[in-house]
């Protein structure tokens, strides 16, 4: 009797547990616009080796912010849990415009697109 008590609270403590760490990732805060901001101009000078982008040598003065969109990331996990992208739209002083899109959460930068690639 007493063993199935302690199963059942066991069980419980596991559930509240897995419903917590669930709301959280559901939740979680997304970069503000000046962060994401700051994410795609860091990416754009120091893009990542998997892009197979060149660097470009640009003051943050340099850009203006064109446009940010949120959308939703693909796959089973990330459709339930609430998973974003940010798509962000950059101009240059000559006219230049790239988009960048980071993870919503993170900064990681995962694409460029526009006159760089």
């Amino acid at each position: 009797m007493l063993k199935a008590t302690n199963l059942k609270k066991t069980v419980f403590i596991i559930l509240v547990f897995f419903i917590i760490c669930f709301a959280y990732e559901y939740q979680k805060p997304i970069l503000t616009t000046v962060e994401a901001t700051n994410y795609a101009v860091l990416c754009l000078n120091v893009p990542p080796k998997e892009l197979g982008i060149k660097a470009l040598d640009i003051n943050f003065d340099e850009i203006t912010l064109k446009q940010l969109s949120i959308d939703t990331k693909n796959g089973f996990y990330n459709q339930h849990t609430n998973k974003r992208d940010l798509n962000i739209t950059l101009k240059t002083k000559n006219g230049e415009e790239s988009t960048v899109k980071i993870n919503a959460y993170n900064g990681k930068c995962l694409e460029v697109t526009g006159p760089l690639n």
